[in-house]
């Protein structure tokens, strides 16, 4: 009889250490595959960290079953679940079970729904063969990172694919991350023209068996490239070449709950401990990202024209009236008849967030801001004005505080009729609903890509979504319905966000050969934002935000972390956000740290699902400080009726 061997084994639990049972004589657990455990009266998924002879002081029970024959995984995922787990406050097991497919088996195939064409026919012009020979050369250097900042339309994806060729002609791997699953259909499409079969799509619109497949595949080098939503950055390879972190602006990259980790740091963390390269792109990079490529960080790459004979559009702005009850301009409505007329498509984006109604004066157009945070005031059905940063208060005046102006206007809701109109003012047109409703079934992000390239949709409305990357040839007007809603959200982002938004939907248009138009409407024509949306400037945009940034010192001139407390008992909540902050105060006064405490507050999105929510911001530069500050309340702070959200880096703060 030999010597019994133990296995080290994480689950999906928020527990710090590895768990030791013992394997069977009869089985082959070895690291890096999965198996089925029993913990307390359940069986579940546990991945194997390491087997030893050492026999613990305790009694082990034995692994029930083996999921897989072979690895799935190897010490570099273990290594990047670490760097997430300590950075972003959660466990080993927590990340590796984010991290890996939870399927049992992986026979279910994943089968594209078009035919391979093997076409790349593409040649790049003189701006991208330049960026694409500065990438090249860069890497050969060690010069890892890179942010290609391009125009909407100027041929990025182009750039990525003759990237990709070039690391798989080296028998290497590559990444291609989108922020959404409606772009990877797209992109998938496009990729799969090029590369066939040695192509996987991976986010979770697969079936679990689809997503173990499909991971097998990339894990053992059968596939090459992987295109895929945020946790595709976790994918392993025999030799991962490159990532392609594609839109990088857009904040799902962050993932919202436990663990909070961002693709983006993961995929910088994956380039400096296995030596790939990391391409970002967008046409309107983060603001930390833009800076980090002023300052060296990155390597700068830029492409300033479109791409083939397409010019960019031209935009219009449109001042609406505060109180009119119309939703399309007559100056859109002239501009949709006119390009259905010619058997052109429109997209109409309806800016719909669900934040409480913002107040502005209608006269000079100024909104309320918090006198501590330098942040729009929400107004609330007890009459209240509140700052969801700080927690200040105040009655809505009966004047303007800047013009003593007395048309005070509260704006934000009412966008939930426009789908309504739109359909009943055009009801002989195909007017095509882009949501996540509409979205659920798994093939109808083709179907709706080939209707819009088959011209069978005249009419695309949608929120969001209509932004993330479409390009769709016959598209000559672009509306939208009222660019207002979002911009005074209480976020220090908000101006950033909505910047990026009506910038990105304003590059779907005119990507053909028809020259493109945009009607932007809003409620104040005069804010300084339009000036750089009607020149689609966006360094211009830049250099006013990161000044802002750079005086209130906001990112990228700090590190925001976010500390929220919620629970379905409202005065427990308020109680527990009091303690938590009272002692981050005690630490923060006892150590003499350099961090500034915002709050406790009510969140802006105060209650959701039924539960209440509180927060508090901290700003500080010391990570190892922040950290500290962190670790004491996790030590000190204990209150199972509520739960406590730790967000590093937050994207936004609702």
């Amino acid at each position: 009889m030999s010597s019994p061997v133990y296995a080290e084994i994480c689950m999906g639990l928020p527990v710090e250490d590895a768990f030791t049972y013992l394997i069977p004589e009869d089985m082959n657990a070895v690291p890096g595959v999965r198996v089925i455990v029993p913990f307390g009266r359940k069986k579940m998924i546990g991945y194997v960290i390491s087997v030893h002879s050492d026999t613990p002081e305790f009694k082990c029970r034995e692994i029930i079953s083996l999921l897989d024959d072979e690895p799935v995984f190897d010490d570099r995922l273990v290594n990047i679940s670490k760097y997430c787990a300590y950075n972003y406050f959660a466990s080993l097991g927590e990340v590796m079970h984010l991290a890996l497919p939870s399927a049992k088996s992986g026979k279910n195939r994943f089968i594209p729904p078009f035919e391979n064409k093997f076409v790349d026919d593409k040649i790049l012009n003189d701006d991208q063969k330049k960026v694409y020979d500065s990438i090249t050369e860069g890497c050969k250097k060690d010069e890892l990172l890179h942010l290609i900042y391009g125009i909407t339309g100027s041929g990025k994806t182009e750039i990525y694919i003759k990237l990709a060729e070039y690391f798989i002609e080296k028998n290497m791997s590559v990444i291609y991350l989108v922020p959404e699953i409606t772009l990877s259909s797209q992109i998938y499409k496009r990729l799969y023209e090029v590369f066939g079969d040695s192509l996987i799509l991976y986010h979770s619109r697969l079936t679990p068996n689809q997503k173990l497949d499909n991971w097998r595949k990339f894990y053992s080098g059968t596939a090459k490239i992987a295109v895929g939503t945020r946790s595709s950055v976790f994918l392993q390879a025999p030799s991962l070449g490159m990532i392609i972190v594609d839109e990088e602006h857009d904040p799902s990259y962050k993932e919202g709950s436990s663990p909070r980790y961002n693709a983006r740091r993961v995929a910088i963390y994956r380039s400096r401990t296995e030596k790939c390269a990391v391409v970002f792109g967008s046409a309107t990079p983060s603001i930390e990202t833009f800076y980090a490529a002023e300052n060296g960080v990155l390597k700068y790459h830029e492409i300033e024209s479109r791409h083939g004979a397409a010019g960019l559009p031209s935009v219009e702005i449109i001042e609406m009236e505060g109180s009119s009850q119309e939703f399309l301009s007559n100056k859109l409505k002239i501009e949709i008849k006119n390009t259905l007329s010619k058997g052109n498509q429109v997209i109409l984006l309806l800016n719909r967030r669900g934040y409480s109604p913002v107040v502005m004066c209608g006269d000079c157009k100024t909104r309320l801001e918090c006198p501590n945070c330098s942040i729009g005031m929400n107004f609330h059905g007890s009459g209240k004005l509140i700052c969801h940063y700080c927690g200040y208060k105040r009655s809505v005046p009966d004047k303007c505080p800047s013009c003593s102006g007395s048309d005070i206007i509260k704006i934000g809701s009412g966008t939930q009729r426009v789908e309504e109109i739109i359909n009943d003012m055009y009801k002989d047109r195909r007017v095509y609903r882009l949501d996540q409703d509409s979205m659920k079934n798994k093939d109808a992000l083709f179907d709706l890509v080939e209707k819009m390239e088959n011209r069978e949709i005249d009419i695309l409305l949608g929120t969001q979504m209509v932004s993330k990357g479409f390009d769709f040839k016959h598209v000559e007007i672009v509306g939208i319905i009222l660019a207002d809603i979002g911009m005074n959200m209480p976020d220090f982002r908000a101006a950033e966000r909505i910047f990026s938004l009506l910038m990105q939907v304003t590059g779907r248009a005119g990507r053909g050969d028809v020259p493109g138009r945009v009607v932007i409407q809003t409620l104040n024509s005069g804010n300084s934002m339009f000036h750089f949306l009607k020149s689609q400037d966006y360094k211009g945009f830049y250099k006013n935000e990161i000044e802002i940034r750079k005086i209130l010192s906001y990112p990228p001139f700090s590190r925001i972390i976010r500390l929220l407390v919620r629970g379905i008992d409202e005065t427990r909540v308020i109680k527990a956000s009091e303690k938590i902050g009272a002692l981050v105060e005690r630490i923060v006064k006892s150590r003499n740290y350099n961090l500034k405490i915002l709050g406790p507050a009510p969140a802006p999105f105060s209650k959701v699902n039924r539960n209440y929510r509180h927060h508090i911001i901290l700003k500080g530069n010391d990570i190892a400080v922040i950290r500290n500050v962190i670790s004491f309340v996790r030590e000190n702070f204990k209150d199972n009726r509520v739960y406590l959200e730790i967000d590093i880096d937050p994207v936004e703060l609702l």
